[in-house]
C-alpha cells in the first residue's frame, strides 16, 4: 500500500472518530425530548379519540406552544423549518386559522430558502393556503410562481404548474375542462 493511501485512510479513520466524538458529546436540548414526547401523544390522540375533540386540541396547542418556544430560544436549529411546517399544518389544519400558518410558512421561505430540503414544500403550501383557504389568487399565483423560479425541478413542480393552470377556476368550470378533455381523448 502506498504511503500516501495509508495517510489518508488514517486521516478519515481520525476524522470520522473527532466527529463522533463531537457529535456524541453534544448535549441534547431537552426541549427537543419534550417536542418528540407532546409529538406522540397527539398521534395517538388522533387515532384514539380524533382531531375534533378537546383532549386532542388542547395537545395540539400545547405542541404549537413548545415548538415557537423552541424556535424562540433556538433560531438556528436544524429542527427549526420543520418545527414551523409542523405549526403551520396545526394551525391551518387544525385550527382554521389560514393566515397564522401563512406566517409560519413565509418565515421557512424568508429565513430557509436554499437552506433546507423541507423549504420547497413551505413555499408550496403557503400558495395553497392562499388559494383553497384563505381565496386569494393573487398571492397564491404570485407564491406558486415563485415556487417554480425557485424550485423548477421540484417534484411538486407538476402541482404548482397544475394548480396555476386552474386557479380561479370554480369546479363547475374543472368539471367541465375535465368533461373536454375526455371527450376529446375519445
Amino acid at each position: 500500500m502506498s504511503k500516501k493511501l495509508y495517510l489518508f485512510q488514517r486521516w478519515l479513520r481520525l476524522a470520522g472518530k473527532a466527529i463522533f466524538l463531537v457529535l456524541a458529546c453534544s448535549p441534547r436540548l431537552p426541549e427537543l425530548d419534550e417536542i418528540d414526547e407532546v409529538q406522540k401523544r397527539l398521534r395517538t390522540l388522533l387515532n384514539s379519540h380524533g382531531a375534533q375533540s378537546s383532549v386532542f386540541m388542547t395537545t395540539a396547542l400545547e405542541l404549537v406552544r413548545k415548538e415557537e418556544a423552541f424556535i424562540r430560544k433556538y433560531p438556528n436549529h436544524p429542527a427549526v423549518p420543520r418545527f414551523l411546517i409542523e405549526s403551520a399544518e396545526i394551525y391551518g389544519t387544525y385550527f382554521g386559522d389560514a393566515q397564522k400558518a401563512v406566517e409560519l410558512l413565509r418565515q421557512v421561505d424568508q429565513r430557509f430558502r436554499q437552506k433546507s430540503p423541507l423549504a420547497p414544500k413551505a413555499l408550496f403550501y403557503e400558495a395553497f393556503l392562499y388559494e383553497t383557504m384563505l381565496n386569494d389568487t393573487t398571492r397564491a399565483r404570485e407564491r406558486y410562481e415563485d415556487f417554480l423560479q425557485y424550485y423548477p425541478d421540484h417534484e411538486l413542480a407538476k402541482d404548482a404548474r397544475l394548480s396555476l393552470q386552474n386557479l380561479g377556476k370554480s369546479p363547475d368550470e374543472l368539471i367541465q375542462q375535465i368533461l373536454k378533455g375526455s371527450q376529446s381523448a375519445q
